[in-house]
């Protein structure tokens, strides 16, 4: 027997002692269930009341205002080479922010993810307000799929304030870290929330694909041909397009651009009695940013794509695509 052979042989032998210690303890003990405090119910009580009301609970503001006062010790969440930079102009870390939200998608997948995101967004802004911030930096976008048609999405940011400013009652939310916060204000331009653009559809080719119709026409040739399915890039193409007019729209309500720099697609194929169909989604996420038209910047800019503007309509070549 080999050394290895021995090393294993060692970690299965200690892996079933551990199972069967663990069975035993378990049936003398029996189970065990541990009713939460009447603290806990009364903290789980007052959170389900500040939620419906929009607000935050007494408890959860009074640590920020304690926070704020420097009474309690502060988080940031960006790079420790930013505090010098921050100090330099102004700005000052006031403590981390979070905001979260578990949604469930009834409807519309686009409207789900909409409202969820500025659900948790307008979370987050909450704690920042209570600690008498000007934005919120360096914002970490997570999302965590449930087991059914739900989603839990969460943020963390650090909340700042800047020097001279009286806090704010709609702070900037911004996925930029402190250091582009700091660039962006040297030329001008504002971060002043955060705007999600989102879209679904289906497509179902009556007739195939084009690589299927391909292959009807040459069943043994077209597997080995290298060819772009044209009516697939076409459908995909048109989600993406239609989730950055989302997009575009989301930053108008805030009266600002929109930095798209988060871009996420799926394509699935779903297979069902009445035959093939596809579904794609895409969600775009982006800094909104306000800034004046009429200054020159000190750089030059290359743009690959406004959104100031309006987009062109992509229409697909195919008859059937819905």
């Amino acid at each position: 027997m080999s050394l290895w052979d021995k090393i294993q042989k060692g970690l299965h032998e200690v892996a079933g002692d551990l199972e069967k210690t663990v069975a035993n303890v378990a049936s003398q003990v029996g189970a065990v269930t541990v009713a939460p405090s009447a603290a806990a119910q009364q903290r789980a009580a007052e959170w389900q009341m500040a939620l419906q009301q929009r607000r935050l609970p007494n408890f959860v503001q009074e640590r920020l205002r304690a926070t704020a006062a420097g009474q309690r010790p502060w988080i940031q969440t960006g790079p420790v080479a930013a505090l010098l930079m921050e100090r330099t102009h102004g700005i000052h870390p006031l403590g981390a922010v979070g905001g979260n939200c578990w949604y469930h998608f009834g409807f519309s997948w686009t409207q789900g993810h909409y409202d969820g995101w500025h659900e948790a967004i307008d979370r987050l802004r909450l704690e920042a307000v209570a600690l008498g911030a000007n934005a919120v930096l360096n914002v970490d976008m997570r999302v965590r799929r449930g087991d059914g048609e739900d989603m839990d999405y969460a943020l963390m940011g650090t909340a700042v304030r800047i020097q001279d400013l009286p806090p704010s009652p709609q702070p900037a939310v911004a996925t930029v870290s402190s250091l582009e916060f700091v660039r962006l204000l040297e030329q001008g331009v504002v971060p002043v929330g955060i705007a999600i653009g989102a879209e679904y559809d289906w497509y179902q080719p009556w007739g195939g694909t084009m690589l299927d119709q391909a292959n009807q026409q040459a069943p043994f040739a077209a597997r080995f041909w290298n060819m772009e399915i044209p009516d697939l890039s076409s459908f995909q193409e048109n989600v993406r397009r239609r989730a950055l007019y989302n997009l575009q729209q989301d930053g108008r309500k805030l009266g600002a651009g929109v930095l798209a720099h988060t871009q996420y697609s799926q394509l699935y194929r779903v297979k069902a009695d009445q035959g093939e169909s596809f579904l794609c989604r895409h969600i775009a996420i982006g800094t909104a940013i306000s800034y004046d038209t009429t200054a020159s910047p000190s750089h030059e800019l290359h743009p690959t794509l406004s959104l100031g503007g309006p987009l062109r309509s992509f229409r697909p070549h195919r008859k059937d695509l819905l």
